[in-house]
């Protein structure tokens, strides 16, 4: 049921509006109107008039107020359907959208290159190779002092490569993964373990007024699949190894901060747990960098 309160009284007695009512209303404290039919702001540069038409079971019901406003009094205007919004990507916000408390997003999409850590010499991954890709995350954020501050958690998925393209290569020998080298005379393409995850961000935000913001939180990740493939041609012959059973860590924790301008932002993000169980595989974990966007 829609409803409109005006605070009137004290008001009134300061300003000395004008109303104009087709039906007897009579003000004390609070004008209390069920469902109206339609309602009308108008303002001006120095007032602010008030039109409703019709309530409930009275469709013939108008109700005129005309505010006068200061010039050197701060006006705050709230608008909302509820303490829930929903918030997608490219569209433009509304600046009273910062009063609320709960919403839906859809944010982050990120593209990145990474970077091994901890690694053992033989473990020399081309950065340049080692892409990332992180679909936006489906979440929720709360602004919990109804600023553009705000904690928000997500799911996403991504994909992560760690791609050699010297001379070393990931061999699979029985249950392990290890370091070895290509055959006498092999042309190479690459050697690469890649893990697709189901990530959870958990994130603190902040939006300044000029639209630049920041952002610093941890990332679970959920390490369903991994892989491993070496190319390479031998001759005329051409060589693709595989193996989908590469005892990757199952759980592992990133630590990421990002700052962004509207719609695009670079974050950096470590990772400090082991890519592979380091029963079955070299040890090594990852630093990584790219772009957001929106």
């Amino acid at each position: 049921m829609k409803r409109m309160i005006l605070l009137a009284t004290a008001f009134l007695a300061t300003t000395g509006m004008y109303a104009a009512q087709t039906d007897s209303l009579t003000v004390t404290n609070t004008v209390q109107i069920e469902a109206p039919n339609q309602v009308t702001l108008t303002q001006s540069d120095n007032q602010l008039t008030i039109d409703i038409e019709g309530e409930k079971g009275n469709p013939e019901f108008r109700y005129t107020r005309q505010v006068n406003i200061s010039s050197s009094e701060p006006v705050v205007t709230k608008e909302r359907n509820s303490n829930w919004d929903f918030n997608i990507p490219f569209r433009k916000q509304k600046k009273s959208s910062r009063y609320k408390q709960n919403e839906f997003v859809i944010k982050d999409f990120k593209l990145g290159l990474s970077k091994v850590m901890n690694a053992p010499a033989q473990l020399d991954a081309n950065m340049a190779s080692s892409w990332e890709i992180t679909t936006p995350s489906l979440g929720w954020a709360y602004y919990p002092w109804h600023s553009n501050t705000s904690f928000s958690i997500g799911l996403a998925c991504s994909w992560r490569n760690y791609r050699m393209t010297g001379k070393n290569r990931f061999i699979k020998e029985g249950s392990e993964i290890v370091l070895g080298s290509y055959p006498e005379g092999a042309d190479i393409e690459f050697s690469r373990i890649k893990v697709f995850s189901w990530s959870v961000p958990l994130m603190f935000s902040h939006e300044f007024e000029n639209k630049l913001g920041f952002s610093l939180g941890a990332i679970v990740n959920f390490n369903t699949h991994a892989s491993l493939k070496t190319r390479y041609n031998l001759g005329d012959e051409k060589v693709k190894l595989t193996d989908n059973n590469i005892h990757q860590t199952p759980v592992t924790v990133d630590f990421q901060a990002s700052i962004s301008c509207k719609a695009v932002g670079i974050y950096v993000k470590y990772s400090p747990c082991n890519i592979l169980d380091t029963s079955y595989g070299p040890k090594f974990s990852a630093l990584s960098a790219g772009i957001i966007l929106f």
